[in-house]
């Protein structure tokens, strides 16, 4: 699948953005999978358990219920104390705002700091998740307006949350806007 192919949800995230030579690309998969600090692969690793874990459990009498809004309220425990971790990561000097997001690209408000094919360390903050991504990318395309970051080094399972997020955000656009439409009935 090319970056083209994922769906660009229009949302607010804050991210970090620094711009680097390319002589501090990570040299392979391997090594930018190494230098991803802490706080981001556990981050990732979480939201990966969650939805492989979770999901699946059946739901059918009074103690699986209970036992289910228990496992809910610890994991929501955990989220808050990981999303508290991640603000420890996020860089003031660094931050941006992003306009859209996808599973293959990233656009913001040209800053006139960047230029078409600069290269650029992304840390993406994703509270709706209690999660955050640490990635590379390139400038891929630059107006007046707008500048849109490709990924170009990115974890397969930070992908997937991407995914996930915009999916969990686009369903939530269209409840806003469907509540929004029964109230101006």
């Amino acid at each position: 699948m090319n970056n083209n192919e994922y769906f660009l949800v229009e949302h607010t995230l804050s991210i970090n953005l620094k711009s680097i030579d390319k002589t501090q690309l990570p040299a392979n998969q391997l090594a930018f999978e190494q230098e991803i600090p802490g706080p981001f692969r556990m981050a990732s690793d979480l939201a990966q358990a969650d939805a492989n874990i979770l999901a699946p459990l059946k739901l059918n009498n009074e103690t699986s219920k209970a036992l289910w809004q228990y496992l809910q309220a610890q994991n929501q425990k955990i989220n808050t104390l990981l999303s508290y971790v991640l603000t420890q990561q996020d860089e003031e000097k660094s931050r941006h705002q992003s306009i859209k997001f996808s599973a293959g690209n990233l656009i913001i408000k040209n800053n006139n700091t960047l230029k078409e094919e600069d290269i650029v360390r992304l840390k993406i903050f994703l509270p709706e998740e209690s999660s955050a991504i640490y990635c590379y990318a390139t400038v891929s395309k630059l107006n007046a307006e707008q500048c849109t970051l490709t990924y170009t080094l990115i974890r397969d399972q930070d992908r997937e949350l991407l995914i996930r997020a915009s999916l969990h955000i686009q369903s939530q656009q269209l409840k806003d806007r469907a509540k929004l439409r029964e109230s101006k009935q």
